[in-house]
């Protein structure tokens, strides 16, 4: 069986375009005005559409000419036909109220209260119509924004491959959280050291057990020379916070993380990372050369930075 693309080789698009003018006029003369050509230039287009469609697609009579029932089907059909390609040739005229496109975006489960429920209010504001789906960053992330199965991507690391567009959004302050009534919670002052005393949670990034990932809260806490005891290791975000609001464990977060309602009545900071560049993570946006001439993209991509940045 030929493939699709070897059938429709042989198809000229401009005959398409001229079979719907004459749908339109059904008058040769008209529709060879209309697309500024002779009437001898028309008949031929003409003869060439009934040799393509293997079909007369018109009877001549006194007023004009007539389609035949396989024109009427056809005539069904090339509007919308003829509107997608219009999309397709033209998709800089790139309309957000029109737009219903479904775009997905990674980003680290610990950011994403703060920093994804503001991009969905911001896009339903502007392009009601469109789709967000929102995935837990993952190790292989970059591989799913590469494949396509991913729009954009936000990350802790900087890739080095070129076919990565890549912008940094900014750098987070981190705090050490706990339960409410948690034992550091009564003391006028928490040192870094006594935090260390307790076990950690952690958000589990790593697919598989031989995937190897580096959080970067291990890199800031070993330049100073301490290292933590993580308990837990979870994917699940919910589950994280509820052991952490029911156990001695700490969590170490952005410092955001607490303005969500959701976990302020029973979640409290009790350590706060000096905000100097080697104390902080640093967030970058990354998205894929094979979308950097969307319209479409483009619009999302600054939406996020308008959001983020």
């Amino acid at each position: 069986m030929a493939l699709l693309e070897q059938k429709l080789a042989r198809v000229d698009l401009n005959l398409l375009i001229s079979l719907s003018v004459l749908l339109k006029e059904k008058n040769v003369s008209r529709a060879a005005e209309r697309l500024y050509l002779s009437q001898s230039a028309m008949s031929r287009t003409l003869q060439r559409l009934r040799e393509l469609f293997d079909d007369p697609l018109f009877h001549r009579t006194a007023s004009g000419i007539v389609p035949t029932e396989k024109a009427h089907n056809i005539e069904a059909l090339l509007p919308d036909l003829l509107q997608k390609l219009e999309s397709i040739l033209h998709d800089d005229d790139f309309s957000p109220q029109s737009c219903d496109k479904n775009f997905s975006i990674s980003l680290p489960s610990l950011t994403s209260h703060a920093m994804f429920l503001p991009l969905v209010q911001a896009i339903n504001n502007e392009a009601p119509a469109v789709q967000l789906s929102e995935y837990s960053a993952k190790m292989s992330s970059k591989k799913s924004l590469e494949s396509g199965f991913l729009d954009f991507v936000i990350d802790v690391e900087k890739p080095a491959d070129s076919a990565f567009i890549t912008t940094s959004l900014g750098k987070l302050t981190l705090s050490i959280f706990a339960r409410k009534n948690h034992p550091l919670t009564g003391q006028h002052k928490v040192e870094l050291a006594e935090c260390l005393t307790y076990r950690f949670l952690e958000l589990n990034v790593n697919e598989d057990s031989g995937a190897i990932f580096t959080n970067p809260i291990d890199s800031i806490l070993l330049k100073q020379g301490f290292k933590r005891d993580v308990q837990l290791k979870t994917s699940q975000l919910s589950i994280l916070v509820e052991w952490l609001k029911s156990s001695d464990t700490l969590l170490i977060a952005p410092s955001f993380f607490i303005n969500s309602s959701t976990y302020r009545e029973d979640v409290v900071s009790i350590y706060q990372f000096e905000q100097t560049d080697s104390n902080m993570v640093e967030l970058f946006l990354l998205q894929h050369q094979r979308t950097v001439n969307s319209a479409a993209h483009q619009w999302l991509r600054d939406k996020i930075l308008q959001q983020t940045l």
